[in-house]
């Protein structure tokens, strides 16, 4: 991966591929069979996670019976190695696909709302995350959004990001487009030329077919914390990206996602330089000596023991923009209970993708001395709804008649 470095922005890209992006198992199982051949069809996923330092999204949506055929420990062994390949996330769709959970993976459940019975057990133990989903569009977090053709929306096609752009929110009214689309234009026209050298060297997997019309960039913004501690409002900061945005898009005459980054090395980054060069978005910045570093996505830092809802920010001005809803890494003292979860969802108005980590489970990295993750016991447990009292029918029947008598 290389990375460079503008007044108020990163741009991160790959040389000779593109940088991110997602593929389906009915894509995949037509050129590999996954039913019969998964060992071959994890080398090839394997090889694509290498090819796309930005991460590989894995989209199964084939029928969860789809590996019946092989013996359960062959199962076990392909979905743990899949949940475990780095650079690759997996997403699913059916609950049933809870019983192939033997521990943690990286993946998510897509679902109009929260999962329930053995998916729940396993998102509320940390073992996967969800998003909330409708429709046939699949938000990919860290990647953008993937949907099928209007008269075939069930068939999603691969894609891939030609490489992201983070910017912190207070910087989007500074950060000129003018200035960044030749960088992106002189970047993309690099890749093409390299990528064209590994195509005709036979280097890139057929598995992948490359389209460059479906190839396009993400815009990913951080900092959402300091930018309303400067006094910043959500309607501001969606005009300012939708004008950004457009901009670029008009220019690069390419398909531009919208998405939050929650790299904590990027937000580190981009406060660093702010303090250091003395850019106007610095003014929100944690003082010295304190780490000048901006909040990764757009809520509170999910290391400080803070509450959870200041942790679940989605501004509304934003949902409709966003190509995949903000992550919220929800730590807990506790292991969160189902009763408990719906009550807490029931208050959230728009609710971002969610991962729990309870305290048997370890924080996810990277780790840095800057700000560090606070211990599970100094966060605050959800409520335990079954132990709330409430008075009884007839209460004030039984007390009145006391009186009277």
């Amino acid at each position: 991966m290389r990375l460079i470095e503008g007044r108020g922005y990163l741009v991160r890209f790959n040389s000779d591929s593109p940088y991110a992006g997602w593929i389906t198992a009915r894509q995949l199982d037509a050129k590999i069979p996954v039913r019969t051949a998964p060992w071959l069809a994890l080398q090839t996923l394997s090889e694509l996670a290498r090819l796309l330092p930005g991460g590989l999204a894995f989209l199964w949506d084939l029928p969860n019976p789809s590996l019946s055929n092989l013996p359960h420990e062959v199962r076990a062994a392909f979905w743990s190695a899949v949940g475990h390949l780095p650079n690759l996330t997996l997403h699913v769709r059916d609950e049933a696909f809870a019983e192939h959970l033997e521990g943690p993976i990286h993946g998510w459940f897509h679902g109009t709302q929260a999962p329930t019975g053995s998916m729940g057990q396993a998102w509320r133990q940390g073992w996967i995350g969800w998003i909330p989903e409708k429709d046939d569009v699949w938000s990919l977090p860290g990647v953008g959004q993937a949907e099928g053709p209007p008269e075939s929306p069930e068939e999603i096609p691969p894609g891939c990001q030609w490489g992201e752009v983070v910017v912190p929110l207070g910087a989007l009214k500074e950060v000129v487009s003018g200035d960044i689309v030749p960088l992106l234009g002189d970047i993309q026209a690099g890749i093409e030329r390299n990528l064209s050298l590994r195509m005709s060297a036979h280097a890139w997997p057929g598995a992948l077919p490359f389209h460059r019309r479906r190839t396009g960039w993400r815009i990913a913004v951080l900092g959402g914390r300091e930018y309303i501690a400067a006094s910043g409002t959500w309607e501001a900061a969606a005009e300012n990206l939708r004008t950004f945005t457009a901009a670029v898009s008009e220019k690069l005459k390419c398909p531009v996602q919208i998405g939050t980054c929650h790299d904590p090395e990027a937000a580190s980054m981009l406060g660093h330089q702010a303090m250091r060069e003395g850019l106007p978005w610095r003014y929100s910045l944690p003082i010295p000596p304190a780490s000048p570093t901006f909040t990764p996505g757009l809520g509170a830092d999910p290391r400080e023991a803070v509450p959870l809802e200041s942790r679940m920010a989605f501004p509304e001005n934003l949902v409709s923009l966003l190509s995949h809803p903000p992550v919220a890494d929800l730590r807990l003292p506790s292991l969160p209970q189902e009763a408990a979860v719906a009550a807490f969802l029931r208050g959230v108005q728009h609710c971002p993708a969610i991962r729990w980590i309870p305290p048997d489970m370890p924080p996810p990295g990277p780790f840095s001395q800057e700000r560090s993750w606070a211990p599970a016991s100094a966060f605050v447990p959800l409520p335990d709804v079954t132990q709330a009292l409430q008075p009884s029918l007839f209460d004030d029947l039984d007390t009145s008649e006391e009186s009277s008598s």
